[in-house]
């Protein structure tokens, strides 16, 4: 077979394959889409008419707008948490000559090796028996250790990838370790940091298990609300928040990109 006609079936091949990922990806989300802007009472697909009406209830339910709340504080929180534990570990153990080193790091990704219901479990008991239940720090802390392993890991390949001459020459010039830190290290892996977090706020904004298991019933989350709400009704609020909860992510993905100068590049 002519080498020109092989290029151009395997080129084929590939866009089409890609194309193929790109719609199984899509489809689901332009459904739920779809779907939200219905003016019937239940999830349906195609939608019968166009209305805003569940954005509209959505924005002026009490309920929702503290679950959203909760969610975004708790995913905040544990995003940022869990970067200064995941970057701090990370520094310390590609920065300084740790016995075993090699299994601590190992150890340091244990959490998302664990079905989530054991960590739910686990940390439950641990909350109950030192009698701290029902506040929302509780989850902040338990998704924190949850997602700890994915800034972790990140700013551990930034941290190998960076030529340690540079923090070299800067502490050759005077500079103490911390401004070294400060003013070398953290720049050059400014894009793992802010990709780290990125993931943690993203994992813990749409993480339910845990949540359940540590809230109970004192407070809610968006993906408590969306379970509990599906218990007993269909409602197409549930498509409202759940694009509002895409968007959100989308904007915080490009919101970060652009502060941390690319983090897909």
């Amino acid at each position: 077979m002519n080498t020109r006609i092989r290029d151009a079936i395997c080129r084929l091949a590939l866009r089409t394959y890609v194309s193929a990922v790109l719609v199984f990806i899509l489809l689901p989300l332009v459904t739920i889409a779809a779907m939200s802007f219905t003016p019937g009472e239940f999830l349906q697909f195609p939608p019968q008419g166009f209305s805003l009406r569940w954005y509209h209830e959505l924005a002026a339910s009490s309920q929702w707008m503290t679950a959203l709340r909760n969610s975004l504080v708790v995913a905040l929180g544990s995003a940022i948490l869990a970067t200064t534990i995941g970057g701090a570990s990370a520094y310390a153990l590609y920065r300084y000559d740790y016995r075993f080193g090699a299994l601590l790091a190992g150890l340091t990704t244990v959490p998302t090796l664990l079905p989530p219901v054991i960590l739910g479990v686990a940390f439950m008991t641990f909350f109950v028996s030192l009698g701290v239940v029902g506040q929302v720090s509780n989850l902040v802390v338990a998704h924190a250790v949850f997602v700890t392993p994915f800034p972790f890991v990140l700013i551990s390949q930034g941290l190998d990838e960076v030529d340690r001459s540079y923090e070299e020459a800067s502490r050759n010039l005077g500079a103490s370790r911390l401004t070294t830190l400060r003013t070398i290290t953290l720049p050059l892996v400014r894009a793992n940091v802010f990709s780290g977090a990125l993931f943690a706020f993203i994992l813990s904004l749409n993480e339910y298990i845990i949540a359940w298991l540590v809230a109970g019933f004192a407070f809610k989350t968006i993906p408590i609300q969306i379970f509990t709400s599906l218990r007993y009704s269909y409602s197409p609020i549930i498509a409202a928040i759940s694009v509002v909860f895409i968007l959100a992510t989308v904007a915080v993905m490009f919101g970060i990109d652009r502060l941390s100068g690319g983090i897909w590049e």
